[in-house]
């Protein structure tokens, strides 16, 4: 078995840090968003059942920071909802543990409660220190910013372990990709959209006993583990 990572809107490639030496296979399932096209690609590649989907569904006719501009939405095409919770649900099709990534939401009442809430200074205790690699303009060090995010989990999942910060560690009161990023460029679109370096090694180390043990390898045995991303940008 491999896992499977199907990723709407993580174009950071941080879930496939904590995953070296794996097999990642991109796939654009922006138009045809159906389990069978996730199928169809493991089987090209000699796969049949995954051992983890993470999906990071689209937010933006979910996300309650978008309500304003549900109605026009709504108005052009009324099942606007219902196609973005049948995206986000695609995680459920599959035999495996599985986890739904989205902000705070109309999924918790479109599907069901979130299992846990988080923000991406819950995870710095597994970031690198240093300035952020690619925006240190924008992203503080060790992802220690706020952005309250939920995860709808199922089929075993195992949620990713949050540490409390010290009391002398001050986090930003806001995001900065909303405090320092202005407009709806693609440059502000990606940097606000990137999945925290913390959160994403959190999630490996929670699920990898799973993961090994669904390839039959012992998860002290020191050798590669194959698992697959498959992508789905929007």
């Amino acid at each position: 078995m491999v896992s499977v990572d199907y990723s709407h809107t993580d174009h950071s490639g941080a879930h496939r840090g904590p995953c070296k030496g794996h097999t990642v296979l991109n796939i654009d399932l922006s138009t045809l968003a159906a389990a069978s096209v996730v199928r169809a690609a493991l089987e090209v590649h000699g796969m049949a059942q995954p051992s983890l989907v993470v999906s990071f569904a689209p937010c933006t006719d979910l996300a309650v920071s978008g309500a304003a501009h549900f109605e026009r939405k709504r108005a052009a095409n009324p099942d606007f909802q219902a196609d973005a919770v049948r995206m986000a649900r695609l995680a459920e099709q599959f035999d495996c543990p599985y986890m739904v990534e989205n902000p705070v939401s109309v999924l918790a009442t479109l599907w069901k409660k979130p299992e846990m809430y988080w923000h991406p200074y819950d995870f710095a205790y597994l970031c690198p220190t240093g300035a952020h690699p690619d925006f240190p303009e924008v992203i503080p060090e060790r992802d220690l910013y706020p952005k309250k995010t939920g995860l709808w989990c199922g089929n075993g999942f195992q949620l990713p372990l949050k540490v409390a910060l010290p009391a002398s560690i001050e986090v930003p009161k806001d995001f900065p990709g909303h405090t320092k990023l202005g407009g709806k460029s693609a440059r502000t679109k990606y940097i606000r959209s990137l999945t925290p370096r913390g959160f994403a090694e959190a999630i490996y180390e929670a699920n990898k006993d799973h993961i090994l043990s669904c390839q039959g390898v012992d998860n002290m045995v020191s050798m590669p583990i194959i698992t697959t991303q498959l992508e789905m940008r929007v």
